[in-house]
């Protein structure tokens, strides 16, 4: 990796440091250090004069080189400081067994049985009465994080500090925060099962409202078709009505037809006041009903009586209705004195 950010003259100085000076590699990797080059002996400054003639990218490798020395020695460093303090004693780790029989636990015994360790060992308070290697170690920090991580959805109440067992653990695979599998088997042996309820709800409630808005629409839909039915339930019925009262006017004309067709057939004609009493329904059907209009040279009144003869099957020549409709006016003009 270049290190561009560092300018030659700093990787110089810093390579004359780490050369000569006793400072730790935690030192020499985070502070920030003042050079007093008049208290430099002359090895030194040969040194440095080395490290001059050097080319850029010959004096990046020398420095790339010390840089990951002194990173793995103080990894090194700070695992054999670790490996003494109280966290990391026999003692410490966790007995997942005995935790899992507890119906609840706290936060942080949630979060040292996280990361391995017994509540009864590792806590806030522990850390901070252990001093500052325990604060700044690896696992100090990561406790101290996810910590805080905690609190800060406690504190928007997304988490509680007293819960289940079950329910820290899926609060901590939501978060992608790594625990012991043993911790889980522990509280499966006992029959507690990891279910993300609050997550289930929520599947739940959602499956509730999808199926609310099928009812609703399934409610408007048949809101629809009744709305529809009724219509053509009034529409049809009109029609039916319509054709039921044409149907008769029909027949009540074929009857008159009848009579006029069998006269001449008959030795005795039919009695005048049936016929003038026929003439004038006659007359008044196709005046209110076909319009008739007798100025007019061509009765259209005829055509609408033949097709509806022959709606209900009937058979009449056009001549026949003519001259019934001719007998019907004469009558209904006497009549009324025209």
């Amino acid at each position: 990796m270049q290190h561009y950010y560092f300018s030659r003259h700093a990787k110089i100085n810093w390579l004359t440091l780490d050369q000569f000076s006793y400072y730790s590699s935690e030192d020499l990797l985070n502070g920030a250090f003042s050079i007093h080059w008049e208290s430099e002996g002359d090895h030194i400054l040969e040194f440095r004069n080395q490290l001059e003639q050097l080319t850029d990218d010959i004096l990046e490798q020398r420095f790339s080189e010390r840089i990951e020395f002194r990173i793995a020695d103080r990894k090194r460093h700070r695992e054999e400081i670790d490996a003494g303090l109280f966290f990391n004693a026999p003692a410490a780790f966790a007995d997942y067994g005995r935790w899992a029989r507890n119906l609840t636990w706290t936060i942080e015994q949630c979060i040292a049985l996280s990361m391995g360790r017994s509540p009864d060992v590792l806590s806030l308070e522990a850390l901070k009465s252990a001093g500052s290697e325990a604060l700044r170690s690896d696992l100090g920090k990561e406790y101290i994080g996810r910590l805080e991580i905690a609190w800060n959805w406690i504190s928007i109440g997304q988490l509680a500090e007293v819960a289940i067992p079950a329910e820290y653990l899926v609060w901590l695979n939501q978060l992608h925060l790594d625990f012991p599998p043993g911790l889980i088997q522990a509280l499966e042996a006992f029959g507690n099962e990891i279910i993300d309820w609050k997550a289930q709800s929520q599947t739940l409630t959602g499956q509730v409202e999808q199926l609310r808005e099928e009812i609703d629409a399934l409610h408007q839909e048949n809101r629809k078709w009744a709305v529809s039915y009724e219509s053509l339930q009034t529409a049809s019925g009109g029609l039916i009505a319509e054709l039921q009262d044409q149907l008769r006017q029909a027949e009540l004309a074929l009857r008159v037809s009848s009579l006029d067709e069998t006269t001449s057939e008959e030795s005795d004609s039919p009695d005048p006041r049936v016929l003038k009493s026929l003439h004038k329904i006659v007359y008044a059907i196709a005046l209110k009903k076909y319009h008739l209009d007798v100025t007019q040279e061509e009765w259209p009144a005829v055509t609408k009586i033949l097709n509806d003869l022959e709606l209900a099957g009937l058979q009449m020549s056009r001549k026949t209705v003519r001259g019934h409709l001719i007998n019907s006016v004469e009558t209904a003009e006497k009549e009324l004195g025209k």
